[in-house]
């Protein structure tokens, strides 16, 4: 990744009830199979029903696909966003995770939430035989449970390797610390691809030889035949899947690719709503309003109808004006030019629209809690970025489409803009900054 932002998915096996998370979450509601822990007047809280009946549902579907039910009941931790869950758990760089017969997750978080019962499920299979298992087994088969992740089967994500020929030998993915190989490379969607092989595996072999497998059992044991021609196998049935074209540009957009969707309405105006573009009356021009650079980071002037930044290694952050906004909407066009890092519109520490080398994402104080993979930033060229604010909540719009919603602090603050070049040096150019107020 170009920018060290990553929300992942991380499990602590056989570990105790987390110290202070349960004095922090004493909101509590009883399902069949579940204690929802939430905090008291919480934005979780208002999603407590909801988010319950929905792991109720998870819980039978899993469970029925693995022709297996646990003994016991799991707590089931509900935050309002990810740097709640870090915050009060102490579990840094983790956007959901399972801990013995504890299953942590942000509100709302269907697919996290499925992943992580998942997990919780799994383990308490019965052992079957001596042979280590990584977490590439316990990642795979909940992936493999889901199919379709961030939308886009697990297969198709592992044909989209293989025609590049960057799909790894299994031997070297099964052996050995998977989250160390997938800290080398980070560019690599080890968990759709671990999916994939156990997908192929339950289609292949049923879900009994399978759950044999995952726990402890040789593949000649379990399958019959050995990894090798399980690998083949595997691959075969990749080459037979069918990549749609539009799935292949999606897949090469999440993999820094040049891959464009078409749009129905070319005119970029057109595209955003009435309501949101409001009239020209209502828009107030930042470009001639003071700068105030955050802790001195680069260089900004004004430059004609923009402002320009240039500077490289770390977020370079301007404020522009003394005017404090709440609801609103700040817009500009933005021309980069060696731009690897990320550019960003902001309201503050809280309230933070980036676009990255991985993404679109809302960026709140301590990390980020909603991202789409479709726009990343451009090393060079022009892109709309308009942040939407109404009281806790913001939109982050890229070239006219909405991608990313969730929850950001209120208060009111001055208008900024920024940029991080990565490495080298950079540039952005901020055109025809403005602002909105929304009433």
């Amino acid at each position: 990744m170009h920018l060290a932002i990553l929300v992942c998915l991380f499990t602590l096996f056989g570990s105790p009830v987390l110290q202070g998370t349960e004095s922090q979450l004493t909101g509590l509601l009883k399902t069949d199979h579940f204690d929802v822990r939430y905090r008291l007047g919480s934005r979780a809280g208002a999603a407590v029903e909801r988010d319950s009946a929905m792991a109720e549902r998870d819980f039978a579907d899993i469970c029925r696909k693995l022709e297996f039910t646990p003994d016991g009941r799991f707590t089931l931790f509900l935050y309002d966003d990810v740097p709640e869950l870090q915050l009060v758990t102490g579990v840094k760089g983790a956007g959901a995770f399972t801990a013995g017969r504890e299953v942590h997750v942000p509100q709302g978080r269907d697919q996290s939430r499925y992943h992580e019962l998942a997990h919780a499920i799994t383990m308490r299979l019965p052992k079957t035989g001596k042979e280590a298992r990584n977490m590439f087994f316990p990642d795979g088969i909940a992936n493999a449970l889901l199919t379709y992740v961030h939308g886009v089967h697990v297969h198709a994500v592992a044909k989209f390797y293989r025609e590049r020929k960057k799909l790894p030998a299994l031997k070297e993915v099964v052996e050995g610390d998977f989250y160390a190989w997938l800290a080398r490379h980070p560019d690599f969607n080890g968990y759709d691809v671990a999916g994939s092989y156990f997908r192929f595996l339950l289609d292949t072999y049923g879900v009994t030889n399978v759950k044999r497998y995952y726990k402890g059992t040789s593949e000649k044991e379990a399958f019959g035949v050995d990894l090798g021609k399980i690998e083949k196998a595997w691959h075969r049935a990749l080459d037979g899947y069918v990549l749609r074209p539009e799935v292949k540009t999606l897949l090469d957009q999440r993999n820094g690719g040049p891959g464009k969707f078409t749009v129905f309405v070319a005119d970029l105006e057109k595209r955003i709503p009435s309501e949101l573009l409001g009239k020209k009356k209502d828009w107030k021009s930042l470009t001639k309003e003071r700068l105030r650079p955050l802790g001195g980071s680069g260089d900004w002037k004004r430059d004609g109808d923009a402002i320009s930044g240039f500077g490289k290694g770390g977020w370079h952050i301007v404020e522009v004006g003394a005017k404090k906004y709440g609801s609103c909407i700040v817009r500009a066009c933005v021309w980069t030019k060696d731009m690897w890092g990320g550019v960003q519109l902001r309201l503050g520490e809280g309230c933070i629209a980036m676009l990255v080398g991985n993404g679109t994402c809302i960026w709140r104080g301590r990390g980020v809690v909603a991202m789409n993979q479709q726009e990343k930033v451009r090393p060079k060229g022009k892109v709309d970025l308009m942040m939407v604010r109404r009281a806790g909540t913001m939109q982050v719009w890229v070239d006219g489409i909405k991608l990313v919603e969730g929850p950001v602090d209120s208060a009111p603050h001055p208008v900024g803009i920024g940029f991080h070049a990565g490495p080298r040096e950079g540039s952005a150019r901020f055109l025809d900054l403005r602002v909105r107020v929304l009433r």
